[in-house]
């Protein structure tokens, strides 16, 4: 009897101290976020192959300090992160370069949601903090670019830091602890991408101008206070700044159509990556059309309350995009407008929360979300398929049928990346690279009579000067047995949007890799 009453005593011990845990873990949801998203961001960071940015993190971050200067401003990028990953990669653990390079973008992705957290979910109700943060580490958008050996997320949580010194500074223009942190977060930015640091650099400019309570001269003089401190700051590179938007200014870029068309692409492809994400099957596509309409008006719900920070963040995704539609094509306008995706999410969850049909609207996005997760690591669903070129499964299929004499391989690098096919190969094939119509004339001259085997390596959307690379890979077809090998097939939803924006007769298939034999 007395031993049963004491271990009635025991359980109830234990049950309060269960209880009062779970009260502590309701109260203080970070560290089981935090360790969750580090479970899922750390799981097999070797899974995709390097994808074209990649490869020039993978090329250019291993070079002396002294050469990657150069090579950085050659492709128009700041210093910052490629020092960093460069120090990065020299902590001896058992892991290949890629792996260790994914890492630190995953360290920098744990260390923003920490910031978001002390610095943004505050306002939040505890109920609503704990939705958003279940969203966020389960983001397929997020864990999509978090695993990139490239400056996405690192540009990402120093992009919280500026917005957040800069909206501080905005309400209190005479504080010089704001804005010396403004200036800082702001510099650190600059020095790891352009475009968000641009962007809300011009989003505070902006905004400050329009402070009508101040008279138009002491606006700018109080603005030219932190301008002139970013510049300072910013003096060793600020050559290599004017160069990149000389860049930008001069870039011509692929559209879809016409400019509303592109335009409109753009946006719908942002709103599908930030809301359900890149990883998406055709069973998360009919439920992301039927929650779209429910979303835009949870956005609605949530922006009615105009949060402080609103002005600041819309004004510079407004600018990011701007540029970001100069000088890149629509699936790569997420990754540059990154540091928009939690506000995005804020004011998506205000709105679920005080909708009365939340839970469900919530649950619903979950499974998409957790769908989309599992389609991200079963390499399925991408919908820029070019994040998941099997490289090594091409080059296996060249090296294993081709002659033993060696054989020629053509491959299209007009919209696409050739360098870690060739990679893969290694020496032995004699490469032409379809680039220029002019330089590839004069070497495939001796391709087109020639016997022996030929290797056509395309993407299936033909983005060269009149088709330049279609009717070329038609003429060398002509008196050869032709095997196609066709990889990352599009799914029917995918196949109807591109006949609705590029007509009839749409490859069913991303990439093609043709063996042309004589007869």
């Amino acid at each position: 009897m007395v031993n049963l009453e004491a271990n009635e005593i025991q359980s109830a011990g234990l049950r309060s101290q269960w209880s009062q845990y779970g009260d502590w873990a309701v109260r203080n949801p970070l560290p089981f976020a935090v360790a969750i998203q580090a479970a899922v961001l750390f799981y097999r960071l070797d899974l995709l192959e390097p994808w074209g940015d990649e490869w020039h993190t993978l090329t250019i971050a291993p070079q002396p300090l002294n050469q990657i200067r150069p090579l950085v401003e050659g492709a128009l990028h700041p210093p910052l992160y490629f020092f960093l990953v460069h120090f990065w990669i020299q902590i001896p653990w058992p892991a290949n370069l890629l792996t260790r390079m994914r890492a630190l973008s995953a360290v920098w992705t744990l260390l923003a949601t920490i910031i978001l957290d002390r610095l943004w979910l505050r306002e939040l109700d505890p109920r609503a903090r704990r939705i958003f943060l279940t969203l966020w580490v389960l983001s397929p958008c997020l864990l999509l670019y978090s695993r990139m050996a490239r400056s996405y997320s690192m540009a990402l949580a120093l992009a919280l830091l500026a917005i957040y010194a800069a909206s501080k500074w905005l309400t209190r223009p005479d504080s010089p602890r704001w804005l010396m942190a403004y200036s800082c977060a702001e510099v650190a930015l600059l020095y790891t991408h352009y475009l968000p640091g641009l962007a809300i650099l011009a989003a505070v400019f902006l905004l400050f101008l329009a402070k009508t309570e101040l008279s138009p001269k002491i606006r700018v003089m109080t603005f030219a206070v932190p301008a002139l401190v970013i510049a300072l700051l910013y003096l060793p590179w600020l050559t290599s700044l004017f160069a990149a938007i000389g860049g930008w200014r001069a870039w011509t870029t692929y559209r879809v159509g016409n400019l509303f068309v592109d335009m409109l692409v753009r946006i719908a492809f942002w709103f599908v990556s930030f809301s359900f994400g890149e990883t998406i099957s055709a069973v998360g596509i009919v439920l992301g059309a039927a929650l779209t309409p429910v979303l835009a008006f949870a956005l609605y719900r949530g922006m009615r309350e105009r949060p402080g920070w609103m002005g600041l963040v819309a004004t510079a995704s407004v600018v990011g995009y701007l540029g970001v539609s100069k000088f890149s094509a629509f699936p790569f306008t997420p990754a540059r407008v990154l540091f928009a995706l939690p506000f995005f999410l804020i004011l998506l969850v205000k709105g679920i929360d005080a909708s009365h049909r939340g839970a469900l609207v919530f649950a619903v996005l979950l499974v998409v979300y957790i769908s989309g997760d599992y389609n991200y690591f079963a390499k399925i669903g991408y919908l820029n398929k070019g994040y998941c070129v099997p490289y090594q499964e091409m080059a296996a299929v060249i090296a294993r049928d081709s002659p033993p004499g060696g054989a020629v391989l053509i491959v299209d690098e007009y919209n696409s990346m050739a360098s870690p096919l060739l990679y893969q190969l290694g020496k032995g094939v004699q490469v032409i690279s379809l680039d220029d119509e002019q330089s590839a004339e004069r070497e495939l001259e001796t391709v087109r009579h020639q016997p022996g085997t030929v290797w056509f390596w395309r993407h299936t959307h033909d983005t060269s000067p009149d088709n330049f690379v279609s009717r070329l890979e038609a003429e060398l077809a002509q008196g050869r047995l032709v095997r196609q090998y066709d990889y990352l097939p599009y799914s029917m939803p995918e196949r109807w949007i591109l006949r609705l924006l590029r007509g009839p007769g749409q490859p069913e298939y991303f990439y093609r890799l043709s063996e042309m034999r004589q007869n």
